[in-house]
């Protein structure tokens, strides 16, 4: 995969909606932290595959 390519943007699309969401799960769902946990640890675990794949 190369960079600006059509994978790589949507990758890096992904990566930004998870984690932006993440960060409005964080401050709307103060109860139940298990919803912006299991967000921001998609979107990291996403963008580490996505490094991954640039490397290789």
């Amino acid at each position: 995969m190369k960079r600006g390519g059509r994978l790589d943007g949507i990758l890096t699309l992904l990566f930004m909606l998870l984690a932006v969401g993440a960060v409005v799960c964080y401050f709307v769902a103060d109860d139940n932290p298990a919803v912006y946990l299991t967000l921001g640890c998609i979107a990291i675990l996403l963008r580490i595959v996505h490094y991954i794949m640039r490397f290789f």
